[in-house]
């Protein structure tokens, strides 16, 4: 059964969701940047598959972090090149044989394939429909047109309201990069918005993500007011 969320992945509070991966050994890019940051173990784990040549297109194989049910998908060669629906075909076959395999009662997907410079919806989304539909499980499909909500919406507002000086010292950052955060507080409308302000890379924006996902600036800021978001 196919049902559709506004929300993307991580923010669905599905029991199992899905990551696109690829081939090269990189989680950099886009989503796969949130999950290797947030899954650290997860990240760990494929960079250890990666390195043994345990990767293979179209495939897909579970990851479980806590309560949390990963399938990570291979749906890419290198996040450089964008995917075809060829590749995205055969990689819901070899899930739609495999799912069984790992225990599910409900999945998040996002529109595979649709990144920036990739597939277009209107492709994509006929072609999960059908493979999708006639599975027993609720096959959530996410078009991540909400914005920011629940854990990432908090930490939003901390990183818009609380002073950067123990992020700085957290996160080894120079006074040129805290200016850029400064400057761009009000403009970041997702969390990852971020990792595209001049001067913060891959490394810089893991610590700043650690930094606010771990709630850390709570305990180093012990008058920081906790939002109407936060529970």
């Amino acid at each position: 059964m196919v049902k559709y969320l506004n929300c993307d992945c991580i923010n669905s509070k599905c029991s199992a969701i899905v990551n696109q991966i690829n081939l090269s050994g990189n989680m950099d890019f886009q989503a796969g940047l949130e999950f290797s940051t947030r899954f650290p173990k997860m990240y760990l784990d494929y960079l250890n598959r990666y390195k043994e040549k345990k990767l293979a297109l179209f495939e897909s194989y579970l990851w479980e972090e806590g309560t949390q049910k990963i399938i990570n998908m291979i749906c890419y060669e290198s996040y450089a090149f964008p995917t075809n629906l060829e590749t995205i075909e055969k990689s819901l076959k070899y899930f739609v044989k495999h799912y069984q395999e790992y225990n599910l009662t409900e999945i998040a997907f996002p529109l595979l394939g649709c990144d920036d410079e990739g597939l277009r919806m209107v492709s994509v989304l006929p072609l999960m429909e059908k493979y999708l539909k006639p599975l027993p499980i609720d096959c959530y499909i996410c078009f991540d047109i909400e914005g920011a909500s629940n854990l990432e919406l908090q930490m939003l507002e901390a990183y818009r309201s609380v002073d950067l000086n123990d992020l700085k010292n957290y996160a080894k950052l120079d006074d040129i990069q805290i200016a850029s955060l400064l400057e761009n507080r009000m403009n970041v409308l997702r969390f990852e918005d971020i990792y595209h302000i001049s001067g913060i890379d891959a490394r810089t924006y893991r610590l700043i993500y650690e930094y606010y996902y771990n709630g850390i600036y709570k305990r180093l800021n012990p008058f920081h007011q906790e939002s109407l978001f936060e529970s």
